[in-house]
């Protein structure tokens, strides 16, 4: 049986938990209990005016079409539970756990929303999460295993984590010298362990260790003094990184073999070029030697026609030179390391390349390379091997039968903080590249597979660069080479 609705407002006035009743089909506010009105900090004749904008907090998920929508989804459901977070006469906003129900009374229906300021449990939940995350943080610290050495390296005592992390027991490790179980870098005993652990520092070390099965595991170990009970003992801290330092050894992998076939590459290309252009001011040279013999053999000789011929056999000697010498500077920097670098300079050297490219295929070459220095850090020679890849993929393009404009722009820039090279032609443009990079063979080469483009997007992004690709006006393809700048 319910009680009277006298006992009831007396049992909702008792409440410390705040009440509110709305009119089902308005919304507006009927009463309040006590514990609602000192939350709101105003009396229940202030509140009943009050619209949902007055009252709550002002952030997007609280605009008042939001409010109303909650409570007539109580009206249409018979209740509802969500979090809002009202605000005082004050301007001060509070976090509550709210719960609307449709009840009927005979006046009419109302909706009564039971709510609690649930502010303080919030922070105690963040500050017991952050609690939890410590301590999970602490206990994948702590999975590691502890030895304790002797002052000649020896091991006094390990535990069973560290010991099954060596792949023996404690039983058979005490007394066993570290040396005999692992491989050191640094080894404990070397100069710089030992003046790391005088400062009073801890002294890195990684132990290599040889499984059961014949492979190979990795520890990560910190080696410190430890001062205890009046007396100092050295202590390995040591974990488990077999995994990681594979990673690292494929990852090196990696990049070395790629390194090589970005050289490999290189080299091919600078080979082609030597037999093919020195073939040429070779073979004159022959001829006009062979022309000059003939002419000497056949005593009709003269001076006139003698230094013609000798001055050009020195011409085609001194093309054939220049061609060896660009080659020369182009390669010798094949075995740097990263380093400072003018991209302009880069571009500069592979120009020639591309120049002699174009011509044999009637290409014009436009270049547009500002005054100043563009510095990058990499390695010359493989930008610039991607830098000619591009040019050739290009030239590629611009031969076909149906590309009109036979030229290519070659231009180099600053955006940003970035420099930039800008490959453009008038070919057919670019159906096979999406989002930057390359989803199929940019060309249609019979002999073409794509893999220079692969590995050039690989260098450039090692380089910390990007490769864009983006269609020119009115038709054809422009290649944007990006590079962040060194100061």
């Amino acid at each position: 049986m319910f009680p009277a609705r006298r006992d009831y407002e007396r049992m909702m006035t008792s409440l410390n938990t705040g009440v509110l009743v709305h009119e089902a089909a308005s919304k507006n506010i009927l009463w309040a209990n006590p514990a609602a009105c000192a939350m709101f900090g105003w009396t229940l004749e202030e509140l009943k005016p009050l619209k949902a904008h007055h009252m709550s907090a002002q952030e997007k998920q609280y605009r008042r079409e939001i409010g109303v929508a909650w409570l007539q989804s109580a009206v249409v459901h018979g209740s509802s539970r969500k979090k809002w977070k009202y605000r005082d006469k004050f301007g001060t906003d509070f976090l509550t756990d709210a719960h609307a129900t449709h009840i009927v009374f005979d006046d009419g229906p109302v909706i009564m929303v039971e709510f609690r300021n649930i502010a303080e449990e919030v922070i105690l939940q963040e500050e017991l999460s952050r609690v939890s995350e410590s301590l999970h943080r602490l206990m994948t610290y702590t999975s590691a295993g502890i030895v304790v050495l002797d002052g000649d390296d020896r091991i006094e005592d390990i535990t069973p984590l560290a010991a099954g992390l060596f792949g023996r027991t404690t039983e058979n490790l005490s007394g066993v010298h570290l040396e005999e179980v692992c491989r050191c870098d640094p080894r404990p005993s070397s100069d710089q362990v030992v003046t790391g652990l005088d400062a009073g520092s801890s002294v890195s070390i990684q132990m290599q260790v040889d499984k059961e099965n014949g492979g190979v595991g990795w520890l990560a170990g910190e080696l410190e003094i430890v001062g205890h009970d009046g007396t100092s003992s050295r202590v390995l801290t040591v974990r488990d990184v077999t995994e990681r330092v594979e990673w690292q050894q494929r990852d090196a992998y990696q990049e070395a073999n790629l390194q090589y076939l970005s050289r490999y590459h290189a080299m091919g290309d600078m080979a082609m070029i030597l037999a093919h252009e020195l073939g040429q001011p070779l073979a004159a040279s022959t001829n006009y030697l062979s022309g000059l013999k003939a002419r000497v053999s056949a005593e009709t000789v003269d001076a006139r026609s003698l230094a013609y011929g000798m001055d050009q056999i020195g011409k085609q000697l001194s093309r054939a030179a220049e061609i060896v010498s660009s080659v020369k500077r182009y390669v010798q920097r094949i075995e740097d390391t990263s380093t400072r670098m003018d991209l302009n300079d880069t571009v500069q050297e592979v120009l020639y390349f591309v120049r002699l490219r174009a011509a044999e295929r009637g290409v014009r070459v436009y270049a547009h390379i500002p005054e100043r220095n563009f510095y990058i850090t990499g390695e010359s020679v493989l930008i610039g091997q991607v830098i000619i890849n591009l040019c050739v993929n290009a030239l590629d393009e611009i031969v076909k039968p149906t590309t009109e404009i036979k030229e290519l722009t070659l231009e180099t820039g600053v955006d940003g903080a970035h420099a930039f090279v800008r490959i453009a032609d008038r070919g057919s443009g670019t159906d096979g590249a999406v989002g930057g990079f390359v989803t199929k063979p940019f060309s249609d080469k019979e002999d073409g597979a794509g893999i220079g483009l692969i590995i050039s997007e690989h260098i450039v992004e090692r380089h910390g660069g990007s490769i864009d690709y983006a269609a020119n006006e009115p038709r054809g393809t422009v290649v944007t080479v990006s590079f962040p700048f060194t100061h």
